[in-house]
């Protein structure tokens, strides 16, 4: 399945997002909205038989799903795969799915699970290498940045600041920062409660922190 267009999180955005939780709010208006009932009346009209309007459903979400798995398993070809298995995943349980709720935590708590049964398969041998800085991650594909060296340089820095955080601050990162989901979504996604996700937030910002500042007293 090809990809087009990657969402990222810039050094800009995650700078100001270590200042303080007022980004929050700026990035989720930064992000394209796709919580409009458009979604849940396309789905609508696919379960009534429509199958032709698949296709337009995975056109509307693909990237930007595929941004949140990248940022998961940091791997190009890996988030390639669990994109392709969570579309698969998808129209199994279409039938599931009740259209009077949101769409699109629906199809994002589809794609995390994805994410972890590919982790449990790995046995987080990924990530442990990734930890070790033995190597750099695949998502320093240039392709995903911007086109200048700068802006790539901010990219690995931001990939591997989140390697390092546990898969479970990464979820919410992620969640948070590339799919722009509210806290009671996030929560829905992840099965927890929103003061759960509030306390990873608050946790995972702090750690991010701390490494770009450990970063900066290097240079």
């Amino acid at each position: 399945m090809s990809v087009g267009t990657y969402w990222v999180l810039d050094a800009s955005i995650l700078a100001g997002a270590l200042s303080g939780p007022d980004i929050w709010r700026r990035e989720g208006e930064r992000l394209v909205n796709l919580r409009s009932g458009k979604n849940e009346a396309l789905v609508t009209q696919i379960q009534a038989g429509r199958q032709d309007l698949m296709a337009d459903l995975v056109r509307q979400h693909s990237d930007r799903l595929f941004a949140v798995i990248l940022r998961m398993v940091q791997s190009h070809s890996t988030a390639e795969d669990i994109l392709q298995n969570t579309w698969v995943r998808v129209i199994r349980k279409f039938h599931q799915y009740d259209p009077s709720r949101p769409f699109v935590p629906w199809l994002t708590q589809i794609a995390i699970n994805c994410c972890r049964d590919s982790w449990r398969r790995e046995r987080l041998r990924h990530f442990l290498s990734l930890s070790s800085h033995s190597e750099k991650p695949e998502v320093l594909d240039p392709k995903i940045a911007t086109e200048s060296q700068k802006a790539l340089d901010q990219q690995i820095e931001v990939s591997k600041a989140l390697a390092n955080l546990s898969p479970k601050l990464r979820e919410v990162i992620v969640l948070k920062f590339y799919s722009g989901l509210t806290h009671d979504e996030i929560a829905e996604v992840l099965r927890i409660s929103a003061g759960t996700v509030k306390s990873r937030l608050n946790y995972a910002l702090f750690n991010l922190r701390k490494y770009f500042d450990k970063k900066g007293e290097g240079k």
